[in-house]
């Protein structure tokens, strides 16, 4: 069924012919060692080497026993159709993406999408790319190329018990995408210790072994504010030095910050023998190239807002009030768009014609009447 669906993606679309040549998925970053009791990240990315590509289907397989998945994302991903949504199964150790893009791709770091683990036990975890996954040429043919996998190699230890805690009032949760672009971070400062520390996109980026002081809009040591940050996930990192030894192990805190709105969008109102019983129904999607979309909400004339999917039955079948739908991301940013379908006549209509007429008569006669 998977590979009917890249099939049915690919052939939407008029490409113009392609040697095959190869390419390769992989991780990112591929390897990495978490500390018992934090969460990480992976991308999944692309390298198309050079060909012309339109559809992947990516399936993953993890150890169950040693992680867990908590979110998937497929914000600023090359794909923008989706055969189906993005799944996993902590039981199983599955992950599954599966979509189109529509003006096809060709590159080299090509984002599918990005998974939250959480580790549940000390271990080496190997993640995976099953032979089920494969890519599609931009060829008009649904042409699987060549492919490739790297896998990624994970180690969980323990946290070095003298290493100290960082927390942040504006951004709380690692595993959460916050509006806030202002990131505030916090740890408790132990006399005596030299710090240095490093704010970078790069996940596995660490500070150098010299001492750091804040400089510019910077606060003091132990409360360290980066205002005004554009929208991306971003990793802290923090090393200590005691007094009369050597340089720590790195530590480092993740924010995931998203200040920007869906991307707009269009509704569209159709109807088809075929679906909802011939009834009109709504047709939305939307984007957002951060955090990705979470959810909609529907409004009908004066009815409550209320969440929906694609494609949604309208409750008004007579089709004469507007109808709005927001679009929300995974930061609880919002966009607006809205239809008001071409007023139809009813029976009601027409009843209430018929007796604004009558009461008009009924007035002209009794003025007629006065007058006389």
């Amino acid at each position: 069924m998977i590979r009917n669906s890249l099939f049915t993606i690919s052939i939407l679309f008029l490409l113009l012919p392609s040697m095959v040549e190869g390419a390769t998925l992989y991780l990112m970053p591929q390897s990495q060692t978490i500390y018992q009791g934090d969460t990480f990240i992976i991308e999944i990315k692309l390298d198309t080497e050079n060909e012309e590509i339109n559809a992947v289907e990516a399936d993953l397989i993890f150890p169950p026993d040693l992680l867990e998945v908590i979110d998937l994302s497929k914000g600023n991903s090359i794909l923008n159709l989706w055969a189906k949504e993005p799944s996993f199964s902590n039981q199983d150790g599955l992950i599954t993406f599966i979509g189109g893009a529509s003006e096809g791709f060709n590159g080299k770091e090509g984002l599918i999408g990005k998974i939250i683990f959480k580790e549940k036990k000390i271990g080496r975890a190997m993640i995976n790319f099953e032979e089920s996954s494969q890519v599609l040429l931009n060829d008009g043919k649904g042409t699987p190329a060549e492919l490739n996998f790297l896998e990624g190699n994970y180690e969980i230890v323990l946290k070095p018990p003298e290493l100290p805690t960082i927390s942040s009032r504006t951004h709380p949760d690692q595993n959460k995408w916050s509006k806030s672009n202002t990131l505030h971070l916090h740890w408790d400062l132990i006399e005596g210790t030299q710090y240095s520390y490093l704010l970078s996109r790069d996940p596995l980026a660490e500070p150098d072994n010299i001492l750091d002081k804040p400089e510019g809009e910077l606060i003091w040591l132990g409360d360290m504010e980066y205002p005004n940050l554009e929208d991306g996930i971003y990793y802290f990192s923090l090393k200590q030095k005691l007094p009369g030894e050597d340089w720590s192990r790195s530590l480092s805190y993740r924010a995931m910050i998203d200040a920007t709105a869906p991307e707009e969008f269009k509704l569209e109102i159709g109807q088809d023998p075929a679906m909802f019983e011939g009834k009109y129904f709504l047709s939305f999607a939307a984007t957002d190239k951060t955090s990705g979309i979470d959810y909609f909400e529907v409004k009908e004339g004066k009815r409550d807002f209320k969440k929906a999917s694609s494609p949604y039955l309208l409750e008004e079948q007579v089709l004469g009030k507007k109808i709005v739908v927001r679009a929300y991301d995974k930061a609880s940013n919002w966009r607006e768009a809205e239809i008001k379908p071409p007023y139809k006549i009813t029976w009601k209509d027409v009843l209430a014609i018929i007796t604004v007429l009558i009461g008009a008569g009924v007035i002209w006669w009794i003025f007629k009447r006065i007058k006389k």
